[in-house]
């Protein structure tokens, strides 16, 4: 965990702990498709997992939210919007046009 100046912990960043909580997701599934827990534990389970997933479609909504950002209100080298051609669809190319 990083620290502030007055060496106070900084939380992490929830885009950071994004891959982690895809990964508790992952293994909640896997324990209810078991089919082992009490009743009561897997509501709990199925509860922890539905936060989980709100939570990641909260990053991944705000991490479109920044790449619109960047796409449409870049201002490139000397004030030019356009100075790598994106605002012109010439974004075609890119793995998350």
């Amino acid at each position: 965990m990083a620290e502030h100046r007055d060496g106070a912990a900084v939380p992490p960043h929830p885009i950071d702990l994004f891959e982690a909580m895809v990964s508790e997701v992952e293994l909640i599934v896997q324990k209810l498709e078991a089919g082992d827990l009490p009743l009561a534990e897997a509501i709990r389970e199925y509860q922890r997992g539905i936060e989980l997933i709100r939570r990641c479609n909260e990053v991944l909504d705000q991490a479109e939210l920044q790449i619109s950002q960047l796409r449409t209100g870049f201002v490139g080298y000397e004030g030019s919007a356009n100075t790598f051609g994106f605002l012109n669809g010439e974004d075609e190319d890119l793995p998350f046009s």
